[in-house]
Formats: C-alpha cells, structure tokens, sequence
C-alpha cells in the first residue's frame, strides 16, 4: 500500500515530489530535504510503500506489481492535498514521476501552476487550464525520453499555454539528478539543482 510523506513547514510554498521508478530513494529524500531547506512544504506520494529497487530489472518488476488503480488514486490523494492547500503549487518529478506530473497538469482548475520535469513526459491528457509554466531538464540522446517525445511534451503544453524553458545536459544521461543512480553526474546535478531552487525563488 502507498504512503504519503510530508517534509518541510506546512505554511511554506508547496512542492509535489514525485518519485522514480526506484522508488523513494534516498536521492529523492536529499531533493526534498533540499527544498524544504529553501523553504518548501514538499508533498511525497510513495507509491511503492517504502520498497525500493537498485536494479533496472528490479524497478520494472516493481511497477509491474502496482496496482494501477490504487497507485494512481494516492497520486491524485496527493494533488488533493497539495491543491486545497489555496496557494500556487509546483509538481516535480523524476522520470516516471516527471510523466505523472505532466498527468496532473491535466487536471483543469486543480492541477499545478508550474512543472519541473526531469528526463521524462507527456502531453497532458486533460484540460491544462491552471499550468502556466513547465521546465524540462533533459540529457540529449536519451533513449528512455527521445527527442521526439520530449518535442511532443513541449508543443502540448505550449498550446495549452504554459511557457516552456528546456535545460540539455550535454554528456549526461537518464538518471543524472540523481545521487547513487546508475547515471548519476554530479556536474549536471549540481547545475539542475541551482536552477531549480532558482525557479522556485521565482515562482
């Protein structure tokens, strides 16, 4: 069963983090900290339950053992939360998380203000009426987001009016922004790092 974890003061601005295929990892968990340091309340749906996987073929026979349904309700639980909250909202994630949070952007009125994607998307489902901004943090040649689907994330969520901004980490790969992945690159962590704490100064 998944759980929700919650980092930060309640009364900061809101983050959806949104996990990948690993599970919430202690990558994951330095990204919140990370936030919540900045001054974030920052909202971790797990959908995993706590399990994790350090393997690629142990992450897809984690997702092969979700139950869809409910994985996807704790998600949405999640959003929930974070949008009766009243105030703007960011959702972040990370590959599959990054695919999920595009899913949210389709949620009309309730879905997030603005999107930090990490190596992965799609175009909303939904109605985009809320999502004014999207950042893709991508690494060029990615076999697991290609140039033509991160082209397609990008036109729909244009059309839908958010203003979209790129980041390409020349010689990294899937996984870069995360410490102890298999693609972890400190150098493109620590750039995407400083522009998200960078875009969330803004927001």
């Amino acid at each position: 069963m998944g759980t929700i974890k919650r980092v930060g003061a309640p009364d900061d601005p809101p983050v959806l983090l949104l996990h990948p295929w690993w599970g919430v990892t202690a990558a994951v968990d330095e990204w919140a900290d990370e936030l919540a340091r900045a001054g974030h309340h920052v909202v971790i749906p797990d959908r995993y339950g706590g399990r994790l996987a350090d393997t690629v073929e142990g992450a897809e026979a984690l997702q092969q053992e979700l139950e869809d349904d409910a994985a996807t309700r704790l998600v949405e639980e999640a959003a929930d939360e974070v949008a009766a909250l009243g105030r703007p909202w960011v959702a972040m994630g990370f590959s599959m998380g990054a695919y999920l949070a595009c899913h949210l952007a389709g949620r009309g009125d309730t879905g997030p203000d603005e999107l930090i994607l990490f190596y992965s998307g799609q175009p909303p489902a939904g109605p985009v009426t809320r999502t004014r901004r999207a950042v893709l943090h991508i690494a060029p040649g990615d076999p697991y987001f290609t140039d033509d689907e991160v082209a397609e994330t990008e036109e729909a969520l244009r059309t839908a009016g958010a203003t979209v901004e790129t980041f390409r980490y020349e010689g990294s790969g899937h996984w870069f922004a995360e410490r102890g992945s298999p693609g972890f690159d400190k150098a493109a962590f620590d750039l995407a790092r400083s522009r998200v704490l960078d875009q969330l100064t803004r927001s």
